[in-house]
């Protein structure tokens, strides 16, 4: 892939945030994920990467997409964090959402990178949302059900406080260890050979599938006295476990993808 250097305008540019808290994922397991995946890169793909992000490193532009949307410019992308699906639709007769979704954003993303006359300002802004969509489609509750909004609206306690599902998924379980990402990113790193073999060469919607599947899990969900959802230990030690492994999986793959867009 022939890469051209960005000019220091396009990350003026790219800088403009807005002041709400990243939510998808977390920039926690945002950084986990792309710190695995820049641990098996190739060198090839790692000079071309750091070439078009003028040296970042993929844990600085991982939750760009996520601090850009409430701007003006940015506020049509929304939608492509996620894609909703209910349990008895497929992908073949599944109703998509005309302002796009996190499947379509992917492919899409995927094509402006392997495009070698494509702007440096709109290849920077491909591999910043498509490092950011690899890990939020291992989330699974970025294919989530239509009628709570992909559990935004099951409110909840988490450890005595309020919260719902979908941030429980996003950052919370993983908050809870008081680990950094550095310190994460060691405890997950061992994966062996047969891991990978096995996690890679999937298309984006078995990534989907998977994480659809994974939803029977998320929602066996613990009611007290009151009939309200109490989450704390038990909901933990089933699920923390889960969610590793969805970063693990983001982390391999995502070093899969960029393997072979940035080495063309």
């Amino acid at each position: 892939m022939k890469l051209i250097a960005p000019q220091l305008y396009i990350a003026l540019t790219l800088c403009i945030v807005s002041s709400q808290p990243a939510t998808a994922f977390g920039r926690l397991g945002h950084q986990i994920i792309v710190h695995i995946a820049e641990d098996n890169l190739t060198d090839h793909a790692a000079k071309n990467i750091r070439q078009l992000t003028q040296g970042k490193s993929l844990a600085q532009i991982s939750t760009w997409a996520d601090e850009i949307r409430s701007s003006t410019h940015w506020r049509h992308s929304a939608s492509w964090h996620y894609i909703s699906i209910d349990d008895n639709e497929s992908w073949s007769n599944v109703k998509r959402n005309p302002n796009g979704d996190i499947l379509r954003s992917l492919e899409g993303f995927e094509k402006v990178l392997s495009d070698s006359n494509t702007t440096p300002k709109k290849q920077w802004q491909a591999l910043a949302f498509y490092v950011h969509f690899v890990g939020d489609l291992h989330q699974p509750l970025h294919v989530g059900y239509r009628h709570d909004q992909g559990g935004n609206g099951v409110k909840l306690k988490w450890f005595g406080k309020d919260s719902n599902l979908h941030s429980v998924w996003d950052s919370r379980l993983l908050a809870h260890q008081q680990l950094n990402a550095n310190e994460y990113t060691r405890l997950l790193s061992h994966i062996t050979p047969e891991q990978k073999h096995d996690w890679t060469g999937k298309s984006y919607y078995q990534w989907a599938d998977e994480s659809k599947d994974l939803r029977t899990n998320v929602y066996r969900l613990e009611v007290n006295s009151a009939a309200k959802y109490e989450l704390g230990t038990d909901y933990e030690t089933t699920n923390l476990p889960l969610i590793e492994l969805r970063l693990q999986q983001a982390g391999i793959r995502l070093a899969e993808k960029l393997n072979q867009i940035f080495t063309q």
